[in-house]
Parts: C-alpha cells; structure tokens; sequence
C-alpha cells in the first residue's frame, strides 16, 4: 500500500472530483482526509470556491451589432471611400521609383522623403484623417 502524504491526498482528491482517475483508491485518499484536520478544511475551502464558480452565469447578450455595422459599411462604400484620388498618387509612386532606379545617380535625402509628401498631399487633398476614430457608429434599438 503506498503512503499518502497531503500534497498527494489533495491532489488525489481533486483529481477524483474532477472525474479523473488517481493511483489511489477512494479510500485511501478519504482514511487520510479523515486523520488530517488541515487537507479536509483544505477541500472544503476548494469546494466551496468550485462550488461558487459553478454557479457563476453569464448575461446572454441580447443586442444584434451586426445589422448597425452591416448598414455602416455599406453606407460607407458606397458614398465615402473613392479610389479615383489613389490613381494619380500610383502613378507618381511609379514614377518615382523609375527615377530612383536610375544608375549612377543620388538624388539625396530630400528625393527620398517624395512618396512621404505624396502621401500627405493625397489626404490633404481628400481631406480624410487616416487615424480618425470613428465613433459615429450609434446602434439602433
């Protein structure tokens, strides 16, 4: 017969109120439970904590985002986001690197900073914040 010290008996104990199965027989885990005052107030506590978790429930969410966001994105597409203002900053871009890719020639740091200016410009231009939050989204009832 093996020796139970309480660290296995707890563990054991666990286990079996978990629905595992231990190395130790029911009994035996329960004989040093009854001698030990320390492991049974120890289960206790652990039982009386699994205990309150179980009863633990979540409120179901009853709210359906997806219809407000639904109707916010398609509004957005369809009226706000245009591709027409990203065509000419394509083809500066690509003009940009054809003339970078030249031999033999340095433009400097100022030439490199160009797809940066482009960029800024294309938002000034649009006039659209590409770090606005949106916080417009208002959901309906």
């Amino acid at each position: 017969m093996n020796e139970i010290n309480c660290e296995i008996a707890l563990t054991a104990k666990m286990a079996e109120i978990d629905g595992e199965k231990t190395d130790f027989s029911a009994g035996q885990i329960n004989l040093h439970l009854k001698t030990c005052e320390n492991c049974r107030q120890e289960i206790e506590r652990m039982q009386a904590a699994d205990n309150l978790l179980k009863r633990q429930t979540r409120r179901e969410q009853t709210a359906d985002l997806w219809r407000a966001i639904e109707k916010q994105i398609g509004a957005r597409t369809n009226s706000q986001i245009s591709w027409k203002p990203f065509v000419p900053l394509g083809a500066l871009l690509v003009a940009y690197r054809l003339l970078e890719m030249l031999p033999e020639r340095d433009f400097g740091l100022a030439f490199k900073l160009v797809p940066l200016v482009f960029i800024v410009a294309l938002f000034v231009v649009i006039k659209e914040n590409p770090f606005k939050i949106n916080a417009e989204l208002v959901l309906e009832r």
